[in-house]
């Protein structure tokens, strides 16, 4: 029977987290969103399902998801990468948790209230919340664009401004002396942790991974790399270094090693469970009656930390010389508070620097501010569309008369529709918001451009009505959708759209956009029209057989789409 109700009350809490989830994508509010909002209604604080009261323990186990996002992030950056984000790391991330929280102290100050509690409300309310940031440029598929680099950086920054911070807020407190042995150890702790990751990561874990591997043990792979992990995120936590920046050191540490990618699988499938689970716990932590009895403090304190943070933000990315373009996406999407600040918050309270209603009130203000991230990422993108006009020629495609080809996305398949473009001397434009597929492009010769086709002033400079065909390549399948729908207000243009999915070639399709295809299916084809011809198959009889499974395979996948669509 126990068992029973155990299954009863696990199916429910999962219910209601899908349907959540399923509310929030059908309103195009981002999964986040329904993750913490599920989160609110199976906490304590609201009347129904209680999922659990510990929630203390529960964000302890979904923060391993954070970490392991982060190590993945970090198994993608090279260490000669990281050293060249150093004047960001300094100017932007620790130049911000500065400027905040010296606001934050000049505000109370002014006001009649205690500095040092002004100081430290600013030194948590400086820190971002890295699941959430990185979490929203990966469905909107911004990572590796120039913003989603900054953001990085400015993340990166913050991190390594958390042991500082957890130093300085007992001495606020006096419960700490000002001795040099107690500003100093923390430091040299933090340098030698930062040592003996590298060191993991770089000399201990390979040797162990081989191992496993030459022995065709899997299970061992795996153990191998959770122990390497587990034994740095203790050895940080040992020393008051962020979780997130030790996982994210030793992902970094093994980013030239061979076995980068399986690492990342393995990882993957772990990732994405606890990363939900990490935003359920942060609903669960909201307490609506906190929320409505200081709702005044509430929603001022809120305010006050946007605007302080979107003018840190922006004012530091322009001194550190990133476009307005970059900088306006950078602070509005990194305006929120971090989930470090839950700890901060817990530190500062047990050491009597905070109150218990100031702690309770600071973690709603958190968690709201966790809440609004996505519309403020919106507000952003809407603030540069309108604003920001970006320094290009009178005309991207130059002054030759007749026909012209536009291509939107610079990835292997956008890169090599422009190189055929410029052999068979047909003028072209080619655009895209990656700057380092924009480099690349240029270095072979294509007339490349950086720029985001979605902004008016950018397709007024394409001259786009110049163009009689236009080439979409673009993974991240709603940004796919939505550039191709805009793109068909251009009635003299013929799009061509390569897709990733049936889902999005059949969307496309009923829209009006004819030239569309999925790649795999095509350059599958391909290579089984070149097998069949090596079994002795003529050509007329290989072409007949492909042109049938075509239009079999597209019957059928219709048909899925439109019982998919329909639900």
């Amino acid at each position: 029977m126990e068992n029973l109700n155990f299954f009863h009350f696990a199916t429910m809490v999962m219910l209601t987290i899908t349907a959540f989830i399923a509310l929030s994508s059908f309103l195009r509010l981002g999964t986040i969103i329904g993750f913490i909002a599920a989160g609110i209604t199976l906490g304590p604080h609201t009347p129904g399902i209680v999922a659990t009261t510990d929630i203390e323990f529960l964000q302890q186990i979904a923060d391993f998801g954070v970490v392991l996002f982060l190590f993945t992030i970090g198994l993608e950056v090279k260490p000669q990468d990281l050293w060249k984000m150093k004047k960001g790391l300094l100017v932007q991330g620790i130049g911000q948790v500065a400027l905040t929280a010296s606001v934050f102290c000049l505000l109370y100050y002014y006001f009649g209230f205690d500095w040092q509690v002004g100081l430290v409300f600013g030194l948590i309310f400086a820190q971002s919340s890295t699941a959430v940031v990185m979490t929203l440029l990966e469905e909107k598929g911004e990572t590796n664009t120039a913003h989603g680099k900054n953001i990085f950086t400015n993340l990166m920054g913050q991190d390594l401004s958390i042991v500082p911070v957890m130093a300085i807020i007992p001495v606020l407190a006096h419960q700490n002396t000002a001795s040099s042995d107690n500003t100093i150890m923390p430091l040299l702790l933090g340098i030698g942790a930062v040592v003996a990751i590298i060191t993991i990561g770089r000399y201990i874990l390979p040797k162990g991974l081989r191992w496993a591997v030459r022995a065709h043990n899997k299970e061992g792979f795996v153990l191998c790399l959770f122990v390497a992990l587990i034994a740095t995120l203790w050895l940080v936590d040992e020393v008051g270094l962020s979780t997130t920046l030790g996982a994210f050191l030793l992902g970094m540490s093994l980013s030239g090693s061979d076995f980068r990618h399986t690492l990342e699988s393995v990882v993957n499938p772990f990732k994405g469970v606890l990363m939900g689970l990490f935003f359920v716990s942060v609903g669960m932590s909201i307490d609506p009656q906190v929320a409505t009895h200081n709702i005044s403090q509430v929603i001022f304190t809120l305010l006050m930390i946007i605007v302080i943070k979107l003018t840190s933000f922006f004012l530091l990315a322009k001194l550190e010389g990133q476009s307005t373009r970059v900088s306006i996406k950078t602070a509005f999407t990194l305006s929120q508070v971090g989930e470090f600040a839950f700890v901060l918050l817990g530190i500062a309270s047990s050491i009597g620097m905070l109150t218990v209603e100031q702690a309770a009130t600071g973690i709603v203000v958190v968690s709201l501010s966790m809440i609004v991230t996505p519309w403020l990422s919106k507000l952003g993108d809407v603030i540069t569309q309108h604003l920001v006009t970006q320094s290009t020629p009178a005309s991207l495609l130059g002054e030759e008369e007749g026909d012209a080809i536009v291509i939107v996305g610079l990835d292997e398949v956008g890169r090599l529709i422009a190189l055929l473009a410029k052999k068979a001397q047909i003028p072209h434009l080619a655009i895209d918001i990656n700057y380092d597929s924009v480099q690349r492009a240029k270095s072979l010769g294509i007339n490349a451009h950086f720029g985001d086709i979605t902004m008016p002033s950018i397709r007024k400079k394409a001259q786009l009505e110049r163009a009689n065909a236009v080439f979409v390549s673009i993974t991240h399948s709603e940004s796919l959708r939505k550039v191709c729908l805009m793109l068909s207000h251009y009635p003299q243009l013929d799009i061509f759209a390569r897709t990733n999915s049936r889902a999005d070639e059949f969307y496309l399709r009923e829209h009006g956009i004819e030239f569309v295809g999925a790649t795999y299916i095509e350059s599958t084809l391909l290579r089984g029209r070149h097998l069949l011809k090596n079994f002795g198959l003529p050509e007329s009889e290989v072409m007949k057989l492909i042109d049938e499974l075509k239009a079999e395979l597209f019957e059928q996948d219709y048909l899925n789409f439109k019982q998919v669509s329909q639900q």
